[in-house]
């Protein structure tokens, strides 16, 4: 059994930060005057589902990466770390509300999404259901990426011999989305292959959501 994402060094934003400052502020600029006013009423909330928010964190850093591409891009974004939530949800029910599409970052443990970001989402959905403050019963459309020791490779397998039975163990209440994007190896990979995933968690923040 594979154990939870440990904390390693360089596993910060700020230990790859600098290599990528000069592509995003380049990238950020072009992305913000092509898509202009027109981008601007999109909605996206990005969900740090590792139940530690440090900035640490490789999660903290994909999820602040992502952000910034879609703020760069046009887009209104929030964020949600699950890690810091209080007891009272309202505020993330009104979050879950104003967003148009979620983006859920979050560790592989014990091959499941971490329990607390499960039953967040599932006290969300029992929110929705007694307030009846969502119109409509379509389930909200997310991209998910999930960090785990196991080579990403090796998880695609996985998944493509237990489908579907594997594709539900990663599902949460209320969501719907396509196949994750694995993000294999976080505690070997190099600072340089830390810094390639934040440059994609940027520019697809930048592209906006793709379900």
């Amino acid at each position: 059994m594979w154990r939870p994402e440990r904390a390693t060094p360089g596993s910060s934003a700020d230990a790859v930060r600098p290599a990528l400052a000069h592509m995003w502020h380049a990238k950020g600029s072009r992305g913000a005057a092509s898509r202009g006013a027109a981008g601007s009423h999109r909605k996206i909330l990005i969900v740090n589902g590792h139940p530690d928010p440090r900035p640490e964190r490789f999660c903290a850093a994909l999820c602040e990466a992502h952000a910034e591409g879609a703020r760069a891009g046009g887009w209104q974004a929030r964020q949600l770390n699950v890690g810091s939530v209080a007891p009272d949800l309202m505020p993330v029910l009104e979050s879950m509300h104003w967003s148009e599409a979620l983006t859920i970052v979050f560790p592989l443990w014990l091959d499941r999404p971490p329990e607390p970001l499960r039953r967040l989402f599932d006290q969300v959905a029992q929110l929705d259901a007694a307030e009846n403050t969502r119109p409509g019963s379509h389930a909200r459309p997310a991209r998910i990426f999930v960090t785990m020791e196991m080579p990403a490779f090796a998880q695609r397998a996985i998944c493509r011999q237990e489908a579907p039975h594997r594709t539900h163990a990663f599902s949460l209440a209320d969501i719907a989305s396509g196949e994750p994007t694995f993000i294999g190896s976080v505690d070997s990979i190099s600072v340089d292959q830390r810094a390639q995933w934040l440059r994609r968690l940027y520019e697809a923040g930048m592209r906006g959501p793709r379900f």
